[in-house]
């Protein structure tokens, strides 16, 4: 890469790669400030810069290893993550040359030599040209994927703006007029270098019969082509959705280093001014960078449930209209516009829709977490508005008057364990574990009977567990996910009374709800404590022999992956051990499974709040179901089981189906006649 000697006989060319790269690089910024950084500076919240180690090693292991964009590559489904990888690395490989050929050679002809050697610098320019034919082969494959066959995630209206192109054209430029600047530079000194490409072209080239002036100025005319091409990259990208060059690493590192199934939980709930968010400056600095950061992949909407059933929501949307209010907010000079995002940029239906499940989360290749958000925009409207659906709300009053979110049930918290071996806190104060029940195992009928088998097959294992029964209520992940933070933290310092009261040091849980909000969110209240899913005590249980399952189960079973269980708290292999344990019974997995798992359509409060269309996402996950033809549905999580067993009495008329839960396979392989 020979740097001309003089911008056409103008100036040297020094004045012209600095001048030209001070002004568009000083613009850049002044677009990135007015665009994203003002909004950060004006945020009511500051951004978090503890544990800065991890933070660093988020940022290296996402952004500059591209672990998540690799993250679903497959030879036979998608390798678009390879050419993004090598986009990525010749983007770090040229910046790097820039920093060499053209501003330290400007100054210095001689200076990429003395720090490469000769032989070191031809490496480096071979490397380049290589990977100059693998971007440029990339690129077409990108065309060709995004605008020919255009899978699912691609074919949205916003992936199918004309910018995706003009990016993929001026890539292409800045790969052409690089491999053209280096041909006529050989044309032009006659090396007797090697290079594998530029060689090749000047070769053919000298049959022409080109002067030297023209080889010269032909040169020129590429390289400062080149040099435009890259310093209009700079004021580009502010202005466009490769902004997320710029805000995906701010993105990785200021991440939550929390589960992605974890809320914030605010302190001095009695002191803040504002609940939630509907404004742009009462977002928290690392939700505004998330909305600049989105890479329009379709990534997160092609696995999104509620996007899958056709209802409003679908996260790719839902962050780039968040952006567009920051962006118009930044731009406008009236004080009166920033009137709110929500009904402006964002319906209420959309915020409602969501389950929570972290589907979009974890596939996001950016570091994007857009439950976030929408929990704020919830707290808004439910504790600055008194607004939600009047499931919601009817779920609120019974949580703030009952302590349970099951409106309507007879039962008592006792009433489950009333002829059963199962002794209290209060009666077994020496007892090595607490058995959370929660509402759901407690007071719906169903899902007392799975509670009944989780005691029998600890009864058998002869645990040393005891249960707070009437002493319980709600964690309070309900009122949390519906928005009303006020009433979470009132329900959750009621049970952490209760935990100190009796010294609590080991909790397990069959909801894997409860497992989530107890483990990862009472922390910030103040208590924590060894928290398992009782899948994990079960296993461990069956490994000691003291549980063996001998009795045959001449079925087949398909696991279900409860969100808060698998995606938010990363239990996978627990609960299929378990089932593989049981002799006789065959273990299917569905077409989504582990992380890609469709919910089953009740979190985020979808228990107890009505879909916004007919077309429901427990009949979706249903239909995945039966698609393996197995026998039966195994699940992990009490609002599973009642969603599946609703959505197989909808979609299948066959009654040899069932759903069930772990623990009652488990007691059903269990000859406790045996036991000793």
């Amino acid at each position: 890469m020979s740097v001309p000697e003089s911008f056409f006989g103008l100036f040297p060319t020094w004045i012209g790669v600095y001048g030209l790269s001070s002004i568009t690089l000083s613009i850049s910024f002044f677009l990135f400030y007015k665009k994203l950084l003002i909004h950060i500076k004006n945020s009511i919240y500051n951004l978090e810069f503890n544990n800065i180690k991890q933070r660093i090693k988020n940022v290296l292991t996402n952004g500059l290893a591209q672990k998540k964009v690799l993250k679903r590559f497959s030879l036979k489904q998608d390798i678009s993550g390879v050419g993004h990888v090598i986009i990525f690395i010749s983007f770090l490989s040229f910046s790097f040359s820039y920093i060499l050929f053209i501003f330290a050679d400007s100054i210095n002809n001689q200076f990429s030599s003395i720090l490469l050697t000769e032989v070191g610098k031809l490496l480096y320019l071979n490397y380049l040209e290589i990977l100059t034919v693998l971007v440029l082969i990339a690129l077409s494959a990108a065309l060709y994927r995004r605008w020919i066959i255009s899978p699912k995630r691609l074919s949205y209206s916003l992936t199918k703006k004309p910018e995706s192109i003009i990016i993929i054209l001026l890539i292409a430029l800045l790969m052409l007029t690089h491999l053209l600047s280096e041909t006529f530079n050989h044309i032009i000194t006659d090396s007797d270098d090697f290079y594998i490409i530029s060689n090749s072209l000047s070769n053919q080239l000298k049959y022409l019969n080109l002067s030297q002036s023209l080889s010269i100025t032909l040169h020129d005319i590429f390289w400062w082509t080149h040099l435009l091409t890259i310093l209009s990259f700079a004021i580009y990208i502010p202005l466009s959705k490769h902004m997320h060059l710029l805000a995906s690493p701010l993105a990785f590192f200021f991440a939550s280093l929390n589960n992605t199934g974890v809320i914030d939980t605010p302190k001095n709930l009695e002191t803040m001014d504002t609940f939630g968010a509907n404004n742009i400056n009462a977002f928290k600095p690392k939700q505004i960078i998330d909305f600049f950061a989105c890479a329009v992949c379709g990534r997160c909407s092609e696995v999104c449930p509620t996007d899958l059933t056709g209802k409003q929501l679908s996260p790719m949307f839902l962050i780039n209209n968040l952006m567009d209010n920051a962006t118009n907010t930044s731009i406008s000079t009236s004080t009166n516009f920033n009137e709110g995002v929500i009904n402006t940029n964002v319906t209420e239906t959309e915020i409602w829709d969501c389950l929570t499940c972290g589907a979009c989360v974890n596939e996001c290749p950016v570091g994007i977490e857009h439950i976030s958000p929408i929990i704020e925009m919830r707290r808004h409207l439910v504790m600055e508005k008194s607004k939600m659906p009047e499931t919601a709300e009817s779920t609120l009053v019974s949580l703030e008057q009952r302590g349970h979110p099951w409106r309507g049930t007879t039962y008592t918290r006792s009433d489950w364990h009333a002829n059963l071996n199962v002794k209290t806190l209060s009666e077994n104060p020496g007892a090595e574990y607490l058995l959370w029940i929660g509402c759901t195992g407690a007071l719906v009928e169903r899902n007392q009977m799975v509670t009944k088998s989780i005691v029998n097959v600890l009864n058998y294992a002869k645990l040393n567990y005891a249960i707070l029964s009437e002493e319980e209520t709600c964690t309070g992940d309900p009122a949390k996910r519906i928005g009303n933070e006020y009433l979470f933290q009132i329900l959750a310092k009621q049970n952490i009374q209760n935990f100190i009261k009796y010294d609590v040091k080991k909790i397990i849980t069959h909801c894997p709800h409860c497992l989530n909000t107890i483990k990862n969110e009472y922390p910030a209240l103040g208590f924590k404590a060894e928290v398992l899913s009782y899948t994990e005590i079960l296993q461990n249980l069956i490994k000691e022999k003291s549980i063996i399952p001998i009795l045959d189960n001449e079925k087949s079973t398909a696991y279900h992956d409860p969100c808060y269980l698998g995606r938010h708290n990363n239990i996978y292999d627990e609960p299929r051990n378990i089932v593989d344990s049981i002799p006789g019974l065959q273990r299917m997995e569905m077409c989504r499974n582990k992380d890609k798992a469709l919910c089953c359509g009740a979190g985020g409060g979808h228990m107890w709040i009505e879909e916004s269309n007919n077309k429901r996402v427990s009949h979706l996950r249903t239909d995945d179901f039966l698609e393996t033809k197995a026998d039966i549905l195994a699940v992990a999580c009490p609002f599973c089981l009642q969603m599946f067993e609703e959505g197989l009495s909808s979609k299948s008329p066959d009654e040899n189906k069932s759903v069930k839960d772990i623990a009652e396979l488990l007691e059903e392989s269990i000859n406790k006649n045996n036991k000793d």
